[in-house]
Order: C-alpha cells, then sequence, then structure tokens
C-alpha cells in the first residue's frame, strides 16, 4: 500500500505532457542536491559573466573611441545575458516560452548594434566602399538561401545595397516584438501547442 501510494504521488506530481513544469515539480523532479547546484551554478555563472562584463565596459571607456562605446556593450552584453535569462528559466521554468521570446527580441538588437559596429570599425559607408575597391561583389544568397535568390549569387556591393542589409537587419527588432506580441496573446487564450520538441516542431 505504501509503495503505491509513493508512486501515485510521483505521477501526480509530474506535469503534464507538452507543458512546462512548476518550480516545485522541478524541485522535486531534480532532488534536493541537485536543484540547490543548478540553482547555485547558474547564479555564479551569472555573476561571472556580469563581472567580466563591467570589466570590459570600463576598458571600453578608457581605450575605445566614444563613438563605439554604445554599440560595443550592446555586443558584449550578449553573454551576460544569455546567462542572465538562463537563471530566470532555472527558477522560473513555467515562463520559458516567454522568455525565450524576449531573448530573440534582445538578440535581434544586438544584431543590429553588431552590424552599425562594423560599420563604425570601417569609417562608415562611404569608407567602407572605398575599402572594397571599384566594383566589388559579394554572395548575398547565403543559407538557407543558397538554393534559391540566384540572382543575388554574385552581386555588386553598392551604397544602396549595404542601407538595404541595414534596412533588413533593423526591422529584425519589430518582427520578434510582433512574434512575441502573438505568442502572448495566443498563450492568455489558451492558444498553443507545447513547447517546440523533435515530436512537436
Amino acid at each position: 500500500m505504501t509503495d503505491n501510494h509513493g508512486i501515485n504521488d510521483h505521477n501526480h506530481s509530474c506535469p503534464h505532457e507538452g507543458t512546462f513544469p512548476t518550480m516545485s515539480q522541478f524541485q522535486l523532479g531534480m532532488g534536493t542536491s541537485g536543484t540547490v547546484g543548478l540553482y547555485v551554478t547558474s547564479i555564479m555563472v551569472c555573476l561571472v559573466n556580469a563581472t567580466m562584463f563591467a570589466i570590459l565596459i570600463r576598458k571600453f571607456l578608457r581605450e575605445v573611441p566614444e563613438r563605439q562605446v554604445p554599440d560595443l556593450c550592446w555586443v558584449t552584453s550578449l553573454f551576460t545575458a544569455i546567462s542572465f535569462f538562463t537563471v530566470l528559466m532555472i527558477y522560473m521554468p513555467r515562463s520559458t516560452e516567454f522568455l525565450l521570446g524576449a531573448y530573440r527580441v534582445y538578440e535581434a538588437m544586438v544584431i543590429g548594434r553588431f552590424v552599425e559596429l562594423n560599420l563604425l570599425w570601417h569609417g562608415g559607408e562611404k569608407e567602407l566602399m572605398r575599402g572594397l575597391g571599384e566594383n566589388p561583389r559579394m554572395r548575398f544568397n547565403l543559407p538557407p538561401c543558397c538554393c534559391c535568390l540566384l540572382c543575388l549569387k554574385n552581386s555588386l556591393v553598392t551604397r544602396d545595397r549595404v542601407k538595404m542589409v541595414r534596412l533588413v537587419v533593423g526591422q529584425m527588432v519589430y518582427i520578434q516584438l510582433f512574434v512575441l506580441f502573438l505568442q502572448l496573446v495566443f498563450q492568455f487564450n489558451d492558444i498553443h501547442d507545447g513547447p517546440l520538441s523533435l515530436s512537436n516542431p
């Protein structure tokens, strides 16, 4: 009787298939020692990354041109942000989907800043075009678009196309914000198909 009662309790405490566990279910599954170890490790990794990021900011302020500092801070903050989002997902597993959506918005902002930073390193669009030489060509149909858009396989690099790339990258933030908005709307109305997995792509 005792064994059967324990098994039933364990089954009842498990999350339903296709759902994220609650904090108590997560702690029960990991055990006390595993939960404490995971919590402490995740916080330590986050603190180490935050400390290294603070050191980088101090170095940027002393050695890097002032114009490049904001973009460099955005780009180098990626590792600290990843560890911070990981801590939140470990402590609040039910918020995993929202946190992943928020991270995609942040990542899009970092990519946009990285593009701007590369232009600053080359001295701007004019200096970039001058450094590429006359009639520079580049392959724009990179994977996963390598099998289509063949007209962009060996295209001439012009200032207009550089501006177009900047424009497209800049729209990623708004696209991810819109996706996150739809995700919240669907979630509040119980319209979802569960977490992504190999059986649920």
